[in-house]
């Protein structure tokens, strides 16, 4: 009875997802840990060849210049020293030397940060991979393991509406096949003591008349058991492409015809072609249906209907509106479902609208029941095709 499917489908695209949620994550983590570095070595980059720029000037070369002229002036007053300016000489001119070319200094200090960087980024994007898989897979595991639990619920839940569509099956053949068998057993029953109570002749016509009852209600039984076989064997949808409104003009007109208590006026757009794929038969008893169920809940009066027509852009939409009673609340939501139905009879069993959901569906539309001013309205959708 259900009709929910597709579960292979449905874990090979989980499966795509794992995938992707792990390279997603992977690749945040990455550029997460990536980026500070990175930032971090620009900028004190910057601030230290500006630290170095600011601090060789021609002051301090000519400071040191000034020391080492000192120097030698010192050497040659004081000889007993002379070792010790020596040593002090050469240390101002390693320093001029420095001096006199900042660049290298620059290089030599840069270089040094580079390599550090270099080897702290690379621990970094180490660490990084490391947490990134196991972050990855851990969410990527706890992803499976849910959407598995979600699975394991759909299809729960797909078991337990399975059940009670049988459940609600059950029920209905039971009511329907036990209201003709009560009465025929009822009937056979009191054939033998009429048998022994009354003459032949009396006999006969009360044979005749149990042979009549008996017929009706099998007649009946066999009405409704071709309700359920005609519900089961609907023919698949045939589409092919034709104008809507050529379609519902011709299929209206034939229903005015057919449904006498209903009147049937028609709003459809001006212009071009509405070109759509239908299965005009099918799609005839969709129209037959919803008008039979508008003129079954407002007996003994003329329903009037409006059959409007509104143009989207990948779509198009109708609407079959009527002058009479709107659904109740509680019944509105589940008015598509099988065997529900807020009709009494034993004629009604509750199909109509079911077998009109399922051809729309069919047809790659849906259907759904609404209030429009008041009105209860059947709205249809369906996809509208370009030239």
């Amino acid at each position: 009875m259900a009709r929910d499917g597709g579960f292979p489908g449905i874990l090979g695209a989980a499966t795509v997802s794992d995938r992707k949620v792990r390279l997603l994550l992977f690749l945040a983590i990455f550029i997460v840990s990536a980026l500070p570095l990175l930032a971090a070595l620009y900028f004190l980059d910057s601030t230290l060849k500006t630290s170095l720029s600011l601090g060789f000037n021609p002051q301090v070369t000519q400071a040191l210049e000034q020391s080492a002229q000192n120097l030698k002036t010192l050497r040659g007053l004081d000889p007993e020293r002379h070792a010790v300016y020596r040593q002090q000489f050469e240390s101002l001119q390693q320093l001029q030397q420095v001096y006199s070319d900042p660049e290298m200094i620059r290089r030599g200090i840069l270089q040094s940060l580079r390599i550090y960087f270099a080897l702290g980024f690379i621990a970094a994007v180490a660490v990084s991979l490391s947490v990134a898989v196991l972050l990855s897979r851990t969410i990527a595991r706890a992803y499976k393991q849910t959407f598995d639990e979600l699975i394991a619920q759909r299809e729960k839940v797909r078991y337990l509406q399975e059940i009670s569509s049988w459940q609600e099956l059950a029920k209905v053949l039971a009511h329907e096949i036990k209201n003709p068998l009560t009465p025929i057993e009822v009937l056979v029953s009191s054939l033998d003591k009429s048998h022994r109570a009354l003459d032949s002749a009396e006999f006969g016509q009360h044979l005749l008349r149990t042979q009549v009852m008996i017929a009706e209600e099998l007649q009946h039984l066999k009405r409704t058991v071709n309700k359920f076989a005609d519900f089961a064997r609907l023919p698949a949808v045939q589409l092919t492409r034709v104008d809507l409104r050529e379609a519902l003009a011709r299929n209206l007109q034939a229903l005015t015809v057919q449904l006498e208590p209903a009147q049937i006026d028609t709003q459809f757009p001006e212009g071009a072609p509405v070109e759509v794929e239908l299965d005009s038969t099918l799609f005839r008893q969709v129209l037959t249906n919803i008008v039979r169920n508008g003129i079954e809940a407002n007996p003994q009066q003329r329903v009037k209907f409006t059959v409007e027509v509104c143009l989207q852009d990948d779509s198009v939409e109708i609407a079959v509106a009527n002058d009479g009673v709107p659904v109740k609340a509680e019944l509105s939501e589940r008015i598509f479902d099988p065997y529900v139905s807020s009709k009494s009879g034993s004629e009604n069993m509750g199909l109509g609208l079911a077998i009109v959901r399922k051809i729309v569906i069919e047809h790659g539309g849906d259907i759904h029941y609404e209030q429009r001013h008041g009105k209860p309205t059947f709205v249809i959708t369906l996809p509208r095709l370009r030239r």
